[in-house]
């Protein structure tokens, strides 16, 4: 069982890393993702685990909180995002002397750290294009000023049958709930539409060893639309995986919209690499969305803060993206 485990695991890993083909416009989640060229399914460690993974979020140790935005010509095209995570612990502070807390606080240089029973994650993120950017798009697009207002509700924990089915519990759970407002302005015939979708969908996460992690997800998996153009994007299966070469060095691979879901986000194919260097303080990334070319960096300013860039060569305007990453405890 294990050869084969193995076996599946590897193919799966380099048939997501071999496969990049055409140009997608897309939406970034964060800089640190972007700079990865998305491929963050497998990963999802941060607060981007909100929008890309649910079950990633019980990965996450202590509270997280990120402000993302785009930052050049942001008259034709502004997306700005605020995230937040938290956990609710197992155990509840106890009164009585114990030996471990003892220990713990008074031993050793750093407390063990708590083990998140939930974790949950809290996203806003705003994405306008304006009528210039259409006039660059052409096409459906001329003339039109479109705002996305997007809200993410996830949560995530250990999967609760995990160590009966698994013998370990590295396999974590979480669902996630998305609300979403669409507002189409077109000037050249004064008209106005809205679109407004609550959609659920629940991702997993396996960690096969201190190496190798999978990610799945499925979006839209229950869905309600009303309003203008009120037709179902439908459920979408999306794939990745994660590898450490080396004690800092981290591969990723995606596959969105598996099933090729006609009504849903074309289907795309996301690698990206990630070097940390000077003792974690500053990491460089790389990746390819769909064959476009995404590169940036991170940079630990403070103990609990980070910074991060990401340059993306879109096919309509080069973007450039950046956000501060706080972790609370």
């Amino acid at each position: 069982m294990k050869m084969t485990h193995k076996r599946l695991a590897g193919v799966l890993f380099m048939a997501l890393l071999l496969i990049v083909t055409g140009i997608t416009p897309v939406t970034a989640q964060s800089a640190r993702s972007r700079g990865m060229g998305g491929a963050f399914l497998g990963v999802s460690d941060d607060e981007s685990a909100t929008t890309y993974n649910p079950a990633g979020l019980s990965q996450i140790q202590g509270r997280e909180a990120a402000v993302q935005a785009k930052v050049n010509e942001r008259d034709l095209f502004n997306w700005n995002s605020v995230t937040f995570t938290g956990h609710i612990y197992e155990d509840n502070p106890k009164e009585n002397f114990s030996v471990t807390d003892y220990l713990e606080h008074n031993v050793l240089e750093e407390p063990l750290p708590r083990r998140p029973k939930y974790s949950y994650g809290v996203d806003y993120t705003q994405d306008t294009r304006y009528p210039d950017f259409g006039k660059l798009a052409g096409g459906d697009f001329i003339g039109v000023k479109k705002q996305v207002d997007d809200i993410h509700l996830s949560f995530g924990t250990r999967f609760p049958i995990a160590r009966r089915m698994l013998a370990r519990e590295q396999l974590y759970a979480g669902l996630k709930f998305q609300f979403t407002n669409v507002d189409r302005w077109i000037k050249t015939l004064n008209t106005h539409a809205s679109r407004d979708t609550q959609a659920m969908g629940f991702g997993l996460m396996y960690h096969y060893n201190d190496r190798i992690t999978g990610g799945l997800t499925v979006d839209n998996l229950l869905e309600r639309v009303t309003g203008a153009d009120s037709v179902h994007d439908g459920a979408t299966l999306n794939m990745g995986a994660s590898m450490k070469l080396t004690k800092g060095t981290t591969v990723s691979a995606d596959m969105v919209n598996v099933t090729n879901s006609s009504n849903s986000t074309q289907q795309q194919y996301r690698v990206g690499l990630e070097k940390k260097f000077i003792e974690n303080d500053f990491t460089v990334r790389m990746g390819a969305w769909n064959g476009t070319l995404t590169l940036g960096f991170g940079l630990t300013l403070l103990p609990n803060l980070r910074f991060d860039y990401a340059y993306y060569t879109g096919d309509i305007v080069k973007e450039h993206y950046v956000g501060s990453h706080y972790t609370f405890d």
